[in-house]
């Protein structure tokens, strides 16, 4: 009978990994296939996506029209890349994390309506520092003049790889710092990046998150995901994401929202104390300003948190605005680059209700941001 027992519980056992080895496969190759973040490549895909993303940003553009969307099939790192091919057509360039995504002169209110009369957005989720010089990678001086290109600093900004999600353009930003002349790759050294993309590669792999992700894209594969709009007022942005051709999102804000529903559990992200700012990345700001500067101009752009996040005195995502804005603006002197905006919403005349959440203010707020322009630059 032991011996009965024993089988049975081995056999059930060999089965049980099976099982599970079976699960680790089929995860695998959903994501592998469907791959959100577009990080494998598409030589070791089963599944082929006819998604077209270079003919649907050409068409969003020339019909200055909106896009609509359930969930993304594309890199939002590819796709700005590409979009940024309209430079030309724009008075302004923002670089800028998910904090500056709304900022349009297309979307009411407009948004730096004193310095823009055209802005081509691209504000990127976890958006660093490094992002930003990926893509200026695509931009040469010698065909770029009289042009306002801002660039948004955040309380983690001036520091090395504060969000992986640039290492997607890891490629273009080692080539941007080659122009710039700058050899002092610290943080980012490209053998230390190359790990990391290893390592992102593995556990995405087998990562239910991403696994859930490429659900929903599969799910919406088959059903009207994506589409591109001359109008939207019978769009629920509540349940839609919408970008416009200039690059602006459409952010939707629950009416008669409370003020004391604001979620500041991960307030701190990106954060780390005592480490609020890297002179060599100054050092590199310093010499995109000598990039770009000759024929354009260079503005910082910091932009508030909601004044629930200013109550938290003993966080060091106070410490942070508080040392980084000073050290901006120090900077900025010396390097005569001016400032709009400011992390502290009073200084802009900011109310709790033009929030989104606890770091994306809304349009409403956004519109105020010249109210604070620090002219260093004459």
């Amino acid at each position: 009978m032991k011996k009965i027992n024993k089988l049975i519980s081995k056999n059930y056992s060999f089965k049980l990994l099976q099982y599970f080895i079976f699960c680790l496969i089929f995860v695998s190759f959903i994501n592998i296939n469907v791959d959100p973040e577009k990080i494998y490549p598409e030589q070791i895909k089963f599944l082929k996506n006819d998604f077209d993303l270079e003919k649907n940003i050409e068409k969003l553009t020339r019909s200055k029209g909106y896009l609509v969307y359930k969930e993304k099939q594309w890199n939002e790192r590819n796709f700005f890349k590409i979009l940024l091919r309209n430079y030309k057509n724009s008075e302004c360039l923002i670089f800028g994390a998910s904090s500056i995504v709304t900022i349009s002169a297309q979307q009411n209110p407009k948004t730096l309506t004193k310095s823009c009369n055209t802005i081509l957005n691209l504000g990127l989720p976890g958006g660093t520092f490094e992002d930003y010089f990926a893509l200026s990678n695509h931009i040469p001086p010698s065909e770029i003049f009289e042009k306002k290109i801002f660039l948004s600093i955040q309380p983690f900004t001036l520091n090395f790889n504060r969000d992986h999600r640039w290492i997607f353009n890891s490629k273009s930003y080692y080539e941007f710092l080659k122009k710039l002349k700058f050899d002092n790759l610290k943080l980012n050294e490209p053998k230390q990046v190359k790990n990391e993309i290893i390592s992102k590669s593995f556990n995405n792999l087998f990562s239910f998150e991403y696994f859930k992700h490429s659900l929903q894209i599969l799910f919406y594969l088959n059903k009207e995901n994506f589409k591109i709009l001359d109008d939207i007022k019978k769009i629920n942005t509540a349940e839609y994401n919408v970008m416009l051709f200039d690059g602006s999102r459409k952010k939707y804000m629950k009416p008669n929202k409370s003020n004391n529903n604001i979620n500041l559990k991960n307030i701190n992200s990106r954060i780390i104390k005592d480490q609020w700012y890297d002179e060599e990345v100054l050092s590199l700001f310093a010499k995109y300003k000598e990039y770009y500067g000759k024929n354009n101009e260079i503005i910082f752009l910091l932009t508030p948190f909601h004044p629930k996040v200013w109550e938290l005195e003993n966080e060091p995502i106070v410490e942070a605005m508080v040392k980084v804005e000073s050290k901006i603006h120090e900077f900025s002197k010396e390097n005569k680059i001016d400032i709009i905006g400011s992390y502290n919403p009073k200084n802009l005349g900011c109310l709790s209700n033009e929030f989104i959440d606890a770091v994306h203010p809304s349009n409403l707020c956004l519109s105020k941001l010249e109210s604070s322009h620090f002219n260093y630059s004459d």
